[in-house]
């Protein structure tokens, strides 16, 4: 694959979407839930937003 099939408006979209789940995930868990209160949600939540 060459670096101009490569760098494409698609692949911008699917890395970005492909980033962005994750994230928008941890973010609705994190703020939404009370899954964070507890001791193991806390750190669960944390070594998710570390990979991340």
């Amino acid at each position: 694959m060459t670096k101009e099939k490569f760098l494409t408006v698609r692949w911008n979209n699917i890395l970005s979407v492909g980033l962005g789940l994750p994230t928008l995930i941890y973010v609705i868990l994190a703020f939404s839930t009370a899954f964070w209160l507890e001791r193991e949600g806390l750190m669960g939540l944390a070594i998710f937003g570390a990979l991340f």
